[in-house]
C-alpha cells in the first residue's frame, strides 16, 4: 500500500480526535498521540504483509505461466512438432472494382490489402549468443486456392520475364516469397542465404503507409528497382547506437552460361526464355538509423536484369537505383516519405539509357480512433528521358480492427498517365492490377476501390 494511502488513512480515522485534542487535558493528548503511534505502527505491518503478498503472487503467476509455456512445449513435441517451430501468415480475399481502359470489371481477389501468404519458421538457440533458423513463405491466392509468383532480380524458369504477383500455374516457385536458412548472433550479426528482400526494398516497406499493400504506390517503385533477390547471400549487423548496416549478394540465374546478351538478341541460338548469361547478378545495400519515433535509412542497387535489345548490345542490361527513405511517429500520426533514383544503361545500345527517372511519395497513417485507421498516399514518376512520360499516384485507405489479428478494409487508388505514359497500379499487396503489357492504353488512368477482409495467424 502506498505511503500516501496510509496518510489519508490515519487523517481519515484520527483527524477528529486531533481536533477534539484541542481542549482535552494534557493526560488525554498524551493517551491519542500513544493510540495514533499504535495505529500507525499496525498499518505499516498491514503495509509489509500486502507487499509480501503481491510479490507470492507475482512468482506464482510467473511459475505459471512457465508450466504453461512448458505445457504447450511438451505438447508440441509430443505431437511431433519440433521446439522452436511455428506456422504463420495471412488470409486475405476481397472485392475488386478496377477500371483499366477495358471496361469497368468486378473481380473477388486476393491480397488486396496484404499479399496472402502461409509460412514456417524454425530457430534453433545454441546458447545465449548463437542461434540458426530456416523460413518458407509461400504466396497463396485465397480466391482460387493456387500459389502466387513474386517478381525479383531474376526471371522465373520456365516464365519467361520477371512479372509482378500473379497467379502462378507452372507448379514454379511455390515458396515464391521468402525462403532460406540462417545465422544469428548477437555480437555478430545475421547471415542467411536464399531468396529474400534485397536491402533497398526492406526500407522502402518501412516507408509505405500501406506496407506495400492496398493502395500502394509500389508498382511505381518497382518500375525502376528490385524487391528480392534469388540465389543470394544476406548479412545484417547487429545495431550500434541506433545505426544498423544490410548488405546482399546475388549470383544471378546461375544456370544459364551461353547467352550474352538479352533474350531477343545474342547469336547462333544461344538465347533460352530465362534471360541472359549473369542475368540477376548484382549488390544491394542499405544503412538505417532509427530512435524513438524517428526512423530514416538509405538503400542502393546494382544488377543484370534481362536485356531487350539485339546486337551491337556488348553486355547485358544493367539497373541501378539508390533511395532514401523516413517516417516520423507523432503518436496522433506517422508520416511517410519515399526518394528513389533508378536507370537502366546497356552498353552498345542504340539507346543508352533506356530507363531514367525518379519515384517519390509522401504519406501519412492516423488512427482515429481506437478502431479506425485512416491512410494516404501521393507519389510521382519523373521520367527524365526525352519522352517524359510522368505519372502520378493518389491512394486513400480505412481500416476497421476487429481485434488484433482480424481488420476490414477499403482501398482506393487512381494513376494519372501523361505523354504516352502506361504505368499502372498494385490493386493490392498482390499487385494484380493490369497494366501496360495487358491492356492498359497510353495515357490512360486506371482506378481501383479494394473491399475485403485480412486475417493473420
Amino acid at each position: 500500500m502506498p505511503k500516501t494511502t496510509l496518510h489519508l488513512a490515519l487523517a481519515a480515522c484520527f483527524g477528529g480526535l486531533l481536533l477534539a485534542s484541542a481542549s482535552a487535558p494534557a493526560a488525554t493528548l498524551d493517551d491519542l498521540r500513544a493510540e495514533i503511534a499504535s495505529q500507525r505502527e499496525r498499518l505499516e505491518k498491514l503495509e509489509e504483509i500486502l507487499k509480501a503478498t503481491a510479490a507470492t503472487a507475482t512468482a506464482a503467476t510467473q511459475k505459471a505461466e512457465a508450466a504453461a509455456q512448458a505445457a504447450k512445449t511438451a505438447s508440441s513435441q509430443a505431437a511431433g512438432i519440433p521446439q522452436g517451430f511455428s506456422i504463420y501468415g495471412i488470409a486475405d480475399a476481397g472485392v475488386e472494382f478496377g477500371d483499366y481502359g477495358q471496361g469497368n470489371k468486378t473481380r473477388v481477389q486476393s491480397g488486396l490489402g496484404s499479399a496472402s501468404r502461409l509460412g514456417f519458421k524454425g530457430r534453433r538457440e545454441f546458447d545465449e549468443d548463437l542461434s540458426a533458423y530456416f523460413q518458407l513463405e509461400a504466396g497463396v491466392s485465397v480466391d482460387n486456392g493456387q500459389n502466387t509468383g513474386h517478381s525479383s532480380n531474376v526471371s522465373n524458369p520456365s516464365q519467361g520475364t520477371a512479372a509482378s504477383a500473379s497467379v502462378n500455374t507452372t507448379g514454379v516457385a511455390i515458396f515464391s516469397r521468402n525462403t532460406f536458412v540462417g545465422v544469428s548472433s548477437k555480437r555478430w550479426g545475421d547471415v542467411r542465404a536464399g531468396r529474400d528482400y534485397a536491402p533497398i526494398y526492406t526500407i522502402t516497406s518501412a516507408s509505405d503507409p500501406f506496407t506495400i499493400g492496398g493502395a500502394t504506390a509500389f508498382r511505381l517503385w518497382s518500375s525502376a528497382a528490385a524487391s528480392r533477390f534469388d540465389n543470394g547471400v544476406f548479412y545484417t549487423s547487429p545495431k550500434w547506437s541506433n545505426w544498423q548496416a544490410s548488405v546482399a549478394y546475388s549470383a544471378g540465374m546461375e544456370n544459364n552460361s551461353r547467352s550474352d546478351v538479352g533474350v531477343t538478341g545474342g547469336s547462333g541460338g544461344t538465347n533460352s526464355n530465362t534471360g541472359p548469361e549473369g542475368e540477376g547478378k548484382g549488390q544491394s545495400a542499405s544503412l538505417t538509423y532509427s530512435d524513438g519515433p524517428l526512423f530514416v535509412g538509405a538503400g542502393y542497387l546494382s544488377y543484370l536484369k534481362m536485356g531487350t535489345v539485339t546486337a551491337p548490345a556488348t553486355e547485358n542490361a544493367r539497373r541501378t537505383a539508390w533511395n532514401l527513405a523516413a517516417t516520423y511517429d507523432f503518436k496522433v500520426a506517422k508520416v511517410y516519405g519515399q526518394y528513389l533514383h533508378g536507370k537502366d544503361s546497356q552498353a552498345g545500345a542504340a539507346s543508352n539509357p533506356s530507363l531514367d527517372r525518379n519515384i517519390w511519395w509522401l504519406g501519412v497513417a492516423a488512427p482515429v480512433a481506437p478502431k479506425h485507421t485512416v491512410r494516404a498516399v501521393y507519389g510521382h514518376l519523373d521520367d527524365r528521358l526525352s519522352t517524359d512520360r510522368d505519372s502520378s499516384h493518389i491512394g486513400l485507405g480505412y481500416e476497421y480492427a476487429m481485434d488484433k489479428q482480424t481488420d476490414l478494409y477499403a482501398y482506393y487508388a487512381r494513376v494519372s498517365n501523361q505523354n504516352g505514359g502506361t504505368n499502372s497500379l498494385c490493386a493490392g499487396g498482390s499487385c494484380q492490377g493490369y497494366d501496360k503489357d495487358s491492356g492498359l492504353p497510353a495515357n490512360y488512368t486506371p482506378k481501383s476501390l479494394m473491399l475485403g477482409a485480412r486475417y493473420r495467424f
